[in-house]
C-alpha cells in the first residue's frame, strides 16, 4: 500500500494545475484530509467538467466536492474566464453608503 500524499503537497499540485489554466483564476481550493473543495467561477460548463476531472486525477485524491459556478459575465467585467467582480455579494455600493456620488458632501 502506497503513502498516502500530505494535504499539503496534494494543493499545490492543485494549485499548479490552476495557474496553468488560464479560465480558472477565479477558483479556489481547499484540502482536507485528500479531499478537494472547489469554489469560485469558470466561464462555461467545459471548463467546470476539465477542472473537476484533472483535480480528480491529481495523484492522493480521494474525493473532489464541486461549487463551482459558470459564470456568464452578467455580474462581472473582464476577459472571458478571468472576470472581475464589481460586487461578488450582489449588493448595491450606493445604496449601502460605500461610494459618495455627490461631489459637494
Amino acid at each position: 500500500m502506497a503513502a498516502e500524499r500530505s494535504d499539503t503537497l496534494i494543493g499545490d499540485d492543485v494549485v499548479r494545475m490552476l495557474g496553468a489554466q488560464g479560465q480558472t483564476s477565479q477558483v479556489l481550493a481547499q484540502v482536507k484530509d485528500g479531499h478537494v473543495t472547489l469554489s469560485g467561477d469558470v466561464p462555461d460548463a467545459a471548463a467546470k467538467q476539465q477542472v473537476e476531472a484533472q483535480v480528480a486525477a491529481i495523484e492522493g485524491v480521494r474525493g473532489v466536492r464541486s461549487h463551482l459556478n459558470i459564470d456568464s459575465g452578467r455580474r462581472s467585467f473582464g476577459p472571458r474566464g478571468r472576470a472581475v467582480r464589481d460586487n461578488p455579494d450582489g449588493t448595491d455600493d450606493a445604496r449601502m453608503g460605500d461610494i459618495d456620488l455627490d461631489e459637494n458632501g
